[in-house]
């Protein structure tokens, strides 16, 4: 037994041995190629671009998206099997249109035996009124009939409410964007039936920093673009300003559009937004290609050009104008940084700068 332990053990040692070295032979292997790939290609081109002073306009560049300004959620109030699909998703629906028709035997039913209940217990309050009346019955009775008659009474709305509710109806004029059921599904109540957007009436929604948000204020006008359309521009007036941020410091900004070409944008579309502030003043910043960051926004660094090698530097920045981002500091005038093939680059690598 002894001798059979010890020759397991010997086992899983040779097992680990035999892992280790391979990983150890793999790595050589690796770093063999890693010295090959710097001897084949001991050079990295890149393209680059000088840090410089640039006139900038006070008006706010943001990039944003269309959006619906009338989007609306469809959820029954009852509970059934959907029997009829009127509509599907694509569709153009008018308000009121039917979009299914839930299953409703059992609620024709009860609506009918209360309605033959709510006739019975009017004749049962005109009859207790006149002996009441008579002094035959106490005004106590008669109130409780007369309760029990409105109880019924509240029971036959409700019911024709809950059938008029198994036609799910759009609720909107516009186009029917998604549809969550079947002919066979089981809705419930408060289940999710369809989305509809009226587009109209289209906005686009931006966010803007909290530098920016004091700068901008409603009735501000816009002017819009798309790279869908490059021949058209559109206008807008900020309607609405967040007066709360979000987990980024950014302010939501929404802009009805107001252009007779509106109706070519569609929701969901990329727009850049130029918000004309009313400052027509220029200020001298010291700028770099937004696409010089190799980080995000937030934690910024790019590789700085010197002696042909890419150094890592991180950043501090400003604001954004359009393709460019101002610098606060890490950085001087006339300073090269690397726009373009810093996917290659790791700190100190030489490189071939080939927009020279």
């Amino acid at each position: 037994m002894k001798t059979k332990r010890i020759w397991n053990i010997l086992i899983v040692i040779s097992v680990i041995a035999v892992v280790v070295w391979k990983l150890a032979a793999n790595k050589n292997e690796i770093d063999e190629v890693a010295q090959r790939s710097l001897v084949i290609n001991p050079t990295v081109p890149v393209r680059v671009d000088k840090v410089k002073y640039l006139d900038m306009s006070s008006d706010i560049a943001v990039d944003g998206r269309i959006s619906a300004d009338n989007e609306v959620t469809l959820y029954s109030k009852v509970q059934g099997i959907v029997l009829k699909k009127y509509k599907k998703a694509g569709d153009k629906v008018s308000k009121g249109t039917p979009i299914t028709q839930v299953e409703n035997g059992v609620i024709k039913e009860t609506l009918g035996l209360a309605e033959m209940n709510l006739a019975n217990a009017a004749v049962d309050v005109e009859r207790y009124k006149k002996l009441a009346d008579a002094g035959a019955v106490t005004q106590r009775e008669y109130e409780s009939i007369l309760i029990a008659y409105r109880e019924t009474q509240r029971n036959v709305t409700e019911l024709k409410d809950q059938l008029a509710n198994t036609i799910l109806t759009s609720p909107v004029n516009g186009i029917l964007e998604t549809d969550y059921f079947e002919e066979g599904t089981l809705l419930s109540v408060g289940s999710q039936v369809a989305d509809f957007v009226d587009p109209s009436r289209l906005k686009a929604v931006v966010n803007i920093t909290e530098d920016e948000v004091y700068r901008v204020k409603k009735g501000d006008r816009v002017i819009l673009t798309t790279d869908v359309l490059p021949d058209y521009t559109f206008s807008g007036i900020v309607d609405v300003i967040a007066s709360k941020g979000n987990n980024l410091l950014n302010y939501q900004v929404e802009i009805p559009v107001n252009d007779k070409n509106a109706g070519m944008l569609k929701p969901g579309m990329y727009v850049s937004a130029q918000l004309l502030t009313g400052e027509t003043s220029t200020t001298k910043e010291l700028v770099i290609d937004r696409k010089a960051i190799i980080e995000s926004l937030k934690i910024p660094e790019v590789y700085v050009v010197k002696d042909n090698k890419a150094h890592k530097q991180k950043i501090t920045i400003g604001k954004t104008y359009n393709n460019y981002v101002t610098v606060t500091a890490g950085l001087n005038p006339e300073d090269r940084v690397v726009t373009s093939g810093q996917i290659n680059l790791i700190d100190g690598r030489d490189i071939e700068i080939i927009n020279q």
